[in-house]
């Protein structure tokens, strides 16, 4: 029988419960990045499509980042914008190429949505728009996580319990003796042997 005190188990199991949802905590907040443009990869129009999460129609938190940089013209012309079924704008700004353009960030219900990203020429762009897609199911995943590990600590005390029936129903069975005398006790064993008999001698015939 294990030494260990009684109450080593359920802190183990609350550990773990701690342990699982802080895990989870760290992958709801880990982000998804879609490249948009690149300075050798560029177009006006990027189409994104943002899926729903395990069906939840949630919106998830999403950032647009966008940095123009030229290194054949002082002076352009720079826009970008960001709409819903290329319809709604959801974020736009337009300036120079001098000017900073701002970091969008908000959050975005599933669709689909379209970057227009218009430059001048000799203008190169670096534009990502980053997801945090588990976001949408973050208190859906601890709940789940923590039942799911309530019923692993549930079933294995009870598979603990049965395994110790079983020992204790095992060692209250008695054992059994044949009703049988052993070989050894048989009437020839039992007669003495000298060393002047002859091994061909007749065999012994009980009465």
């Amino acid at each position: 029988m294990s030494n260990r005190p009684s109450w080593t188990n359920p802190v183990l199991w609350v550990l773990a419960l701690l342990l699982i949802n802080a895990l989870w905590s760290q992958v709801v907040q880990q982000e998804a990045p879609n490249e948009i443009n690149a300075a050798d990869q560029f177009s006006t129009f990027r189409e994104i499509n943002v899926a729903p999460v395990f069906g939840s129609q949630a919106p998830m938190p999403a950032t647009l980042t966008t940095v123009f940089s030229s290194i054949s013209v002082q002076e352009a012309n720079v826009s970008v914008a960001l709409k819903l079924n290329n319809e709604t704008d959801v974020f736009a700004w337009s300036g120079t190429l001098a000017e900073e353009p701002p970091v969008w960030t908000g959050q975005l219900e599933p669709g689909t949505y379209t970057v227009v990203t218009k430059v001048d020429d000799g203008v190169d762009v670096e534009q990502t728009l980053s997801l945090e897609p588990f976001e949408t199911v973050r208190w859906q995943g601890h709940v789940v996580l923590s039942v799911l590990l309530v019923v692993i600590a549930v079933l294995e005390q009870a598979v603990r319990r049965l395994l110790a029936a079983r020992q204790t129903q095992t060692a209250k069975t008695p054992v059994q003796t044949s009703p049988f005398r052993p070989a050894t006790h048989r009437p020839e064993v039992d007669v003495a042997w000298e060393e002047s008999d002859s091994p061909w001698r007749e065999p012994w015939r009980g009465s």
